[in-house]
């Protein structure tokens, strides 16, 4: 379990290290011995770490060469963010999030997310609705308390993926966990009480449309919320890049 632990270190580091720029792509890392030394880890420990970056594609293990570094835009998966913003969630370290990266995710999100609700509206009963409105009716009681909203928000949507009863729409929704926990953390905290409690009245009337509507009819109103949704990435692009300006002319 030990050597788990501290591999998953080695990793952990290096994916910090990648997404920052201090190792850029084609980059050379250092010898074995000396990563080793820098990270307090053995050897064995770290050839599992690197082992499973490279078939992550973010690094290259040549034999008799050195360890590269690849660009983990072109050849990583979804896992490499996952695992970033996993410490981000485990630790109280802070990461330097590119907001470009947050604007992305919002960009997957609009897209992602209502096309999940659609086929979730097909299969919804009674007790899905039960479980979903009991959900919202607490959120609606803990409008002050943003990091409950927060894990409530997570467990709304986890219920959704559930529903739709789709293996690769459930593992999709898990993988993207610490993802989501940072955007919808974001969103809340940069909304008012007010405004959250009407997001909540708004999707507790689209689960009421679920149950008695036809699905041309829950189909507009999730386009409507995909419009809602619209309008909290252009809240969040505006306030994401203005902090990004502030801290560029901070840094002249």
């Amino acid at each position: 379990m030990e050597d788990v632990q501290v591999h998953e270190r080695v990793v952990n580091i290096l994916i910090k290290q990648i997404f920052n720029r201090q190792f850029k792509p084609g980059d050379k890392l250092p010898s074995e011995r000396q990563l080793a030394k820098d990270m307090g880890v053995d050897r064995v420990s770290l050839r599992i770490g690197l082992k499973h970056l490279e078939m992550m594609n973010v690094l290259s293990i040549r034999q008799g060469d050195g360890i590269y570094v690849r660009d983990f835009l072109k050849g990583a998966s979804i896992d490499f963010l996952r695992i970033l913003f996993l410490q981000l969630e485990n630790t109280d370290e802070k990461l330097l999030i590119d907001p470009y990266i947050i604007d992305e995710l919002w960009e997957f999100w609009i897209a992602f997310y209502p096309e999940i609700l659609k086929m979730s509206a097909k299969r919804y009963t009674p007790r899905d609705f039960k479980t979903a409105m009991e959900i919202l009716d607490e959120q609606l009681a803990n409008l002050h308390d943003k990091t409950h909203l927060i894990e409530l928000e997570l467990k709304s949507q986890e219920l959704v993926a559930d529903i739709a009863h789709n293996i690769i729409v459930i593992l999709l929704s898990n993988t993207c966990r610490p993802l989501r926990k940072k955007m919808t953390e974001i969103v809340l905290c940069s909304m008012k009480d007010e405004d959250i409690k009407n997001h909540i009245n708004m999707v507790q009337q689209m689960m009421r449309t679920f149950m008695t509507s036809t699905t041309e009819g829950s189909n507009t109103i999730i386009e409507q919320y995909r419009n809602v949704l619209r309008s909290y990435h252009h809240t969040l692009r505006k306030t994401l890049f203005k902090e990004a300006e502030n801290s560029a002319k901070n840094q002249i």
